[in-house]
């Protein structure tokens, strides 16, 4: 009877599955990836702090003018050398991320550290919430180590991380750049600027301005 009743369940199993369409279940909708928290630009020129910058290249390009006021808090990411860094310093090593953690390192980022910084963020900010990416080109760019260089042994940076130590290796002519305070008439032509952005999509000035300096030398 046991196995009457097994057998008799089997086919009824094996029924309802063979009445099943064989096709895929419709996709979900597509859902559009969350858009960028900042905006970029290339500055064109600097008219008495009132910036012409673009976005995009060629017929897709877009110029508009952003206004730094004389409050405005302006950080520049300016070109550094190992020799040039004195501990303690925030560190954002810049890269694409990838499944399998092996890239190329685009940016070391630095600033100086004053102690109240947290480690468990998805990266320790240089000033005013930038992690030093934003200002890219490549969208794709972000902080795959971030934390607090306690130190420096020759070219090796012992880095306070949320998971632990790690260490970096700072080469000749590493891409190395270090944060300091500037003021709206640093920013020149060829830097490339990023702002927070705006409730309307735009930049929002009031919350700083990131510069990184000399970023089409040609």
């Amino acid at each position: 009877m046991i196995v009457f009743v097994v057998a008799v369940a089997g086919v009824l199993v094996f029924a309802r599955q063979a009445a099943e369409s064989d096709a895929p279940p419709p996709a979900a909708g597509f859902v559009p990836p969350p858009g960028l928290s900042y905006v970029a630009f290339d500055v064109e020129r600097n008219d008495g702090g009132v910036l012409r910058v673009v976005s995009g290249g060629g017929q897709q390009s877009t110029a508009v003018d952003v206004t730094l006021g004389a409050d405005a808090r302006v950080w520049l990411l300016e070109p550094a050398t190992l020799e040039t860094l004195q501990a303690p310093l925030v560190v954002n090593v810049i890269a694409i991320p990838n499944e399998v953690r092996n890239f190329s390192i685009h940016l070391l980022a630095f600033a100086p550290a004053d102690g109240t910084e947290v480690l468990d963020a998805e990266f320790v900010p240089l000033a005013d919430g930038f992690g030093g990416h934003e200002a890219s080109r490549d969208v794709r760019e972000r902080p795959v180590v971030s934390g607090v260089v306690e130190r420096f042994d020759g070219k090796v940076g012992y880095v306070k991380t949320e998971p632990g130590q790690v260490t970096i290796e700072i080469d000749p002519g590493a891409p190395v750049r270090l944060l300091r305070v500037g003021t709206a008439g640093e920013v020149r032509p060829g830097d490339r600027v990023a702002f927070h952005r705006a409730a309307d999509g735009g930049p929002d000035v009031s919350r700083g301005v990131l510069v990184l300096t000399n970023a089409n030398p040609d």
